[in-house]
């Protein structure tokens, strides 16, 4: 279940009496637990009927003493485990014996959920699948990368605003998956911009502080199409601002950039639909990886995937004492081009 579904739910009145919230991404489950905590209980009682524990310092018993509490005054609490990865219960037999008897018949003006991030809880486990029967178990998933600025656009539609492609773009290459710095900076956004406005690379340069013309997006569309005298000025850009712009974060990005480039060599069906699924990147992003491709032959992207990692790894100071990173970024454009 998509974790809007779930706070629509929950917006809506529509408790579960247990939630496990778990998985890699942490700013789902955080989202999901902001919404219980701001629904479940009105403000007022929050003393009386609303109880946070943290999974190092609870046992079991102390757990399921506060679900079997009936709240005071109001038709439902809130029982809310945060760092519940870190609860020794999972790894104690009896005390999961001790939960899925609870979870198998839930106290129904009680509303317990557990906040497990990072990673996967033990689907084996009898308490888990009882969970799972009788409530909600939410598997918060990474966003992809080939995925993140579809989300990012997603995400601003549900905002009131909209984003072009090529700035959920910028902001998805600049910002990478960490979801929660995502939504801070478009958040700043919000802010500054009347409702219903489409955030342009402007706003973003503006607002956030990444340049429009001056960003990993920009060289590699001028390095697909082969433009020598853009790569060079981007390249000198990014070469005069290097706290900014590391080459230990430029490489992997064109790496994955030439990495598409090289697999499109390979498909056997070129149309934009099933090269965009074959490659997981968006419809629109075809069209670049097929111009590049006429650019640079497999043969001279194998090479360039050398160049690449042989700058990352002395950008790390393997091999490398003397050469500044605006050096090696610029030797490296070059040999990629010529």
């Amino acid at each position: 279940m998509p974790h809007r579904q779930v706070i629509r739910d929950i917006e809506s009145k529509k408790f579960e009496p247990m939630y496990l919230l778990h998985g890699e991404e942490p700013f789902f489950i955080d989202e999901v637990a902001k919404t219980l905590e701001s629904s479940v209980v009105e403000e007022g009682m929050k003393d009386f009927n609303q109880v946070v524990m943290y999974g190092r310092d609870t046992t079991i018993d102390q757990v399921l003493e506060a679900a079997r509490r009936f709240p005071m005054m109001a038709d439902r609490q809130l029982v809310l485990m945060r760092e519940a990865q870190e609860w020794p219960a999972w790894r104690r037999s009896d005390d999961m014996a001790k939960l899925e008897a609870y979870a198998q018949s839930p106290v129904a003006s009680t509303v317990l959920a557990f906040c497990f991030k990072n990673k996967k809880a033990d689907g084996r486990l009898k308490a888990v699948k009882a969970i799972s029967k009788n409530g909600v178990l939410f598997l918060s998933e990474k966003v992809r990368d080939y995925k993140l600025a579809d989300w990012i656009s997603n995400y601003v539609r549900d905002t009131g605003l909209s984003i072009s492609s090529q700035s959920a773009q910028i902001l998805a290459e600049y910002l990478g998956n960490d979801l929660r710095k995502v939504v801070n900076e478009l958040a700043k956004l919000k802010i500054v911009l009347p409702e219903g406005s489409d955030i342009t690379p402007d706003h973003i340069e503006q607002h956030i502080g990444i340049s429009k013309d001056y960003n990993v997006f920009e060289l590699q569309r001028a390095l697909g199409v082969k433009d020598i005298a853009r790569s060079h000025r981007i390249t000198h850009f990014f070469a005069a601002n290097p706290k900014n712009h590391p080459v230990a974060m430029i490489m992997p990005v064109l790496g994955s950039f030439f990495g598409k480039i090289y697999a499109y060599h390979g498909l056997k069906d070129k149309s934009g639909s099933e090269a965009a699924r074959a490659l997981k990147c968006a419809p629109f992003a075809v069209k670049q990886y097929a111009e590049a491709a006429r650019n640079y032959s497999p043969e001279k992207v194998g090479r360039i995937f050398g160049y690449l990692l042989e700058a990352d790894r002395k950008s790390k100071g393997q091999g490398n004492a003397t050469t500044p990173d605006g050096a090696l970024l610029q030797e490296t454009i070059f040999k990629i081009l010529h």
